[in-house]
């Protein structure tokens, strides 16, 4: 069995490859250290950069049965059979991320290696995309109308025109370009490389802040609109859907 140390060294190491653009390389360290929820979701990361999305959701579905709470791998998850236009599949993939949000509005991933703050809003938006594609239009409508009560951010005033367009010509929320799990920088200090940033090679962004992604398919599986800033989560409001 690999050390701690290796195990941490490969880690980095897969994350400056990444940074670098050198994705399949990044699979070569992180493939041998996939004994974690963490490990498998950035493989899930970079075959989805590599267009891969079969792969990625294969990926994504690892991490959960490693971690059944973690919320954000199936909403990666979601967003991979999105990209496939395997929207009831998708659909099953968002509803298991709105569970283990576990009432939550937010959850914050950064103290777990990983810059991404997951919002209830967010869910329950690509939800309702996917009941829409699917014909549901009046669970969709309702999905909609609760993410737009959900919303905590001042990106998230989008939703309140989504939901007057009923979710027509919309696109899903995915974590942006770039974001993986990364180690500690702390427990990496004395490695040789520290260079996190690297010359990343942006394959399917405009931005690395951007969280929007095409809804219909890979033929239009690009990044569309910035993503939300940090603001401070609110308790849940009582809820009455429309009439």
């Amino acid at each position: 069995m690999a050390s701690l140390k290796h195990e941490l060294d490969q880690w980095n190491e897969g994350v400056i490859a990444f940074d670098q653009g050198l994705y399949e390389d990044a699979l070569e360290y992180f493939e041998p250290i996939a004994d974690s929820a963490k490990i498998h979701f950035n493989i899930g990361v970079v075959l989805a950069t590599l267009g891969d999305f079969e792969g990625a959701g294969a990926a994504y579905e690892q991490a959960t049965k490693l971690d059944q709470y973690l919320a954000i791998a199936y909403f990666q998850h979601g967003v991979a059979n999105v990209a496939l236009e395997n929207y009831a599949k998708a659909l099953t993939c968002f509803h298991d991320a709105y569970l283990y949000l576990r009432g939550n509005m937010v959850i914050d991933y950064t103290q777990l290696g990983l810059d991404f703050k997951l919002y209830s809003c967010q869910v329950l938006f690509n939800r309702a995309l996917c009941y829409i594609e699917l014909g549901e239009m009046d669970l969709g409508m309702t999905d909609l109308w609760r993410a737009t009560r959900e919303k905590q951010t001042k990106a998230h005033d989008m939703l309140d025109q989504a939901l007057r367009d009923k979710g027509q010509d919309c696109t899903v929320f995915t974590v942006p370009q770039g974001v993986l799990y990364r180690p500690a920088e702390s427990k990496v200090k004395n490695s040789k490389k520290k260079d996190y940033l690297g010359n990343s090679k942006v394959i399917a962004a405009v931005d690395a802040s951007d969280q929007f992604a095409g809804f219909k398919g890979k033929s239009a599986w690009q990044v569309q609109m910035s993503g939300p800033t940090n603001v401070a989560s609110e308790e849940p409001r009582p809820m009455t859907p429309p009439g």
